[in-house]
């Protein structure tokens, strides 16, 4: 088979051709190669060489000894990096994870045969044949993902690779070879030996995917979560459980992909499961989110829970202060992506109807005012007015007064104001 170079490929080509003109073997291979056969965006071009890494050094003028001990060169051109890696063989992996050590070999066969499923242990050469010793084109045109070699030594040499296949199995919606799938059931306790930073990072990408809703179907399923380094709250792993034996589970996340931030796709995630708001910043730290991401997935919880509170609130312009006053607590944008999450689930014990979203929505959109910044007055105004010194209810007469002007019945005006504020001294 003969594949066409994309830009990326085209880009890179004069690397592999250099490497072939000082008598190197050199082809492309992993992701490149893969997403080159489904016709997907290239974002990484990665080499392997029978080219030791001291031999690339001297081949190219702008290098980076980026994985010297693993073989693998950073070379750039025109601004741009590729990974360049020495032909190798794996020895044993120290703590389920990472090789010992490595010996650089000269056959292509021995490199593809290390890698983890058949579909990224394909090569594609210099003048576009595509070299496939697995069956990796076979099983990716049946959806279907298959270790290459036995499954159950990948699996033990890096156990990461267990979360890898469900990344896989969303991102590309697949469905995994029976050998494969029974091999993580019988390996997944090997996941204790992986860094949460590490899952971390698979679990983003499968929520990041095309499909995470299938994702997490076969997350739940794998068990894999129970059998992390750190585990999460009872209360996490409880909800994880329910989801996974819910028939709805796959309908009540079935929309998740319309959230384009992967942040709001986790926030869903966590309002879907019903977790509460402890046990959610538990979970993001358990897995070593950044303190902006946890605060930000963390916030949606939170205006969840307190939108709990007025769901059945009867009196219409309660229900509307309510919501305003979150506005103005939480910002317009995160308001705003609750909303954008509560529209993608289904079937949910806490569901909104669409004609109260609609409503929250209209109310925020219909907003003129919602921070202090953009009120007429200040503090000093207001502590200079009533002739009494600053202190907590400055703050709180503010929000007071930004309030009223939110929901109408009072003009921004700062004579209006101040006026109104002498009337609650």
């Amino acid at each position: 088979m003969r594949l066409s170079f994309t830009e990326p490929l085209k880009s890179a080509l004069p690397i592999v051709k250099r490497l072939r003109e000082h008598h190197f073997e050199a082809v492309f291979v992993g992701g490149a190669v893969r997403d080159s056969l489904l016709g997907l965006s290239i974002k990484d071009v990665d080499i392997a060489t029978s080219a030791r890494p001291e031999q690339v050094l001297e081949l190219f003028e702008r290098c980076i000894p980026t994985g010297l001990q693993h073989g693998t060169i950073t070379v750039i051109i025109d601004g741009l990096t590729y990974e360049v890696t020495t032909f190798r063989q794996e020895s044993a992996y120290e703590a389920h994870r990472k090789p010992e050590s490595v010996r650089y070999i000269t056959e292509l066969d021995g490199d593809l045969l290390r890698r983890d499923f058949t579909m990224n242990a394909m090569a594609l050469a210099e003048d576009g044949e595509l070299y496939d010793p697995y069956g990796g084109v076979q099983d990716l045109q049946s959806k279907t993902l298959r270790s290459v070699g036995d499954p159950d030594a990948r699996f033990q040499e890096d156990a990461l690779r267990m979360l890898r296949a469900i990344r896989f199995i969303g991102v590309y919606q697949l469905t995994p070879a029976y050998r494969t799938w029974r091999a993580i059931s019988r390996h997944r306790a090997l996941l204790k030996f992986i860094a949460m930073e590490r899952v971390q990072v698979e679990l983003d990408k499968m929520l990041a995917g095309a499909a995470p809703q299938r994702a997490l179907q076969y997350t739940a399923a794998s068990g894999l979560l129970y059998h992390l380094k750190e585990p999460f709250l009872e209360e996490t792993e409880f909800s994880l459980k329910e989801a996974g034996r819910s028939a709805n589970t796959a309908r009540q996340y079935s929309c998740l992909h319309m959230l384009g931030a992967v942040d709001l796709r986790w926030a869903a995630l966590a309002i879907g499961l019903q977790l509460s708001v402890e046990a959610t910043q538990q979970a993001l730290q358990v897995l070593r989110f950044p303190n902006s991401r946890s605060k930000t997935i963390s916030s949606l919880v939170v205006i969840h829970k307190e939108m709990l509170n007025h769901l059945e609130q009867e009196d219409e312009h309660k229900l509307k202060a309510a919501w305003l006053y979150i506005v103005i607590r939480f910002g317009k944008r995160p308001a705003s992506d609750w909303l954008a999450v509560m529209r993608t689930l289904h079937e949910s014990p806490q569901s909104f109807s669409s004609g109260l979203l609609n409503r929250l929505d209209s109310w925020l959109s219909d907003m003129t005012i919602s921070t202090l910044k953009q009120l007429e007055i200040s503090g000093r105004d207001l502590s200079n007015h009533l002739q009494r010194k600053a202190g907590p209810w400055v703050s709180e007469r503010l929000n007071r007064l930004l309030l009223s002007v939110a929901l109408g019945e009072l003009e921004n005006d700062k004579h209006a104001l101040l006026h109104q504020a002498s009337k609650w001294d």
